[in-house]
């Protein structure tokens, strides 16, 4: 079950779900929740027709009603999600902290030393609050100073046609000193690098980037950008895994098992 979200970050996950099931003599039918009244629930119930042996959903992993509707149904679900902090079901995620942690300490290996954090501000989102804790993480390991004014929250940044990051602009006026930046996710290079490129700062001569996810843009952007990369198909084969023992009769232990990123380096720093 896939979430309607405009950013397909699920897509090599499932492709690589239909694989690792194939191999055991099951099919994956995909369900798309975006548009439906009740929202998971709602399309878990609707399952009551279809002949199902289990549920691999993509979110609502804290969800009561999603709960109750596979309990009523007696479906094993495991879900895939890093959004929501406390979790019903056999969840796995990416390791979001220590991920962003290893961005950070690759700047910092390059002799970055005033490193910024580009976020939206959305901390209600766990995987937001952990890889800003990755970044102070990996100052704090290096024995760096805390300056608060190296974070900018650009919730502005959600719209993907702006053009620049005020935020940023503000430190390059004000002449507040940086010589790289980290990304909470790699949509946010582009307007940074448009930013970084107004103000005649050459990358990663003078400015490096990082970002986390490697999602196709990194690769589109100009300079490429270094970035985390998400274990999209491990998350896949790893959430059938689960899910086919539920299936089978055992009983995964209910909680969060964490996946580490990988570190691919481009052009940006």
């Amino acid at each position: 079950m896939l979430p309607d979200d405009a950013w397909g970050w699920w897509e090599p996950t499932v492709r690589s779900s239909f694989l690792a099931a194939a191999e055991e003599g099951h099919h994956v039918l995909v369900h798309p929740i975006g548009g439906r009244t009740g929202g998971a629930a709602t399309a878990v119930d609707s399952l009551a027709d279809v002949p199902t042996d289990g549920v691999l959903l993509f979110g609502s992993a804290n969800d009561d009603d999603v709960l109750r509707a596979s309990n009523r149904l007696r479906l094993p679900v495991v879900t895939i999600d890093d959004v929501n902090e406390n979790v019903l079901f056999p969840t796995l995620s990416v390791d979001n902290r220590a991920g962003a942690q290893a961005a950070c300490e690759h700047l910092i290996a390059s002799a970055r030393r005033r490193i910024v954090y580009v976020g939206t501000g959305s901390a209600s989102e766990l995987f937001v609050r952990e890889r800003f804790a990755g970044y102070r993480d990996a100052l704090t390991a290096a024995g760096l100073a805390w300056d608060e004014r190296l974070v900018v929250q650009s919730p502005e940044a959600a719209d993907e046609s702006i053009v620049t990051l005020s935020g940023v602009s503000q430190l390059i006026i004000t002449g507040v000193r940086f010589d790289a930046v980290f990304c909470e996710y790699d949509l946010l290079a582009a307007p940074l690098l448009r930013t970084l490129r107004l103000a005649g700062l050459r990358v990663p001569e003078d400015v490096a980037v990082v970002g986390f996810d490697d999602e196709r843009a990194a690769q589109l952007l100009d300079p490429q950008l270094t970035t985390m990369r998400q274990p999209y198909g491990e998350l896949g084969h790893r959430a059938v895994e689960l899910l086919l023992d539920r299936i089978r009769g055992n009983a995964p232990t209910v909680g969060r098992q964490l996946i580490r990123p990988t570190l691919v380096q481009r052009h940006s720093g």
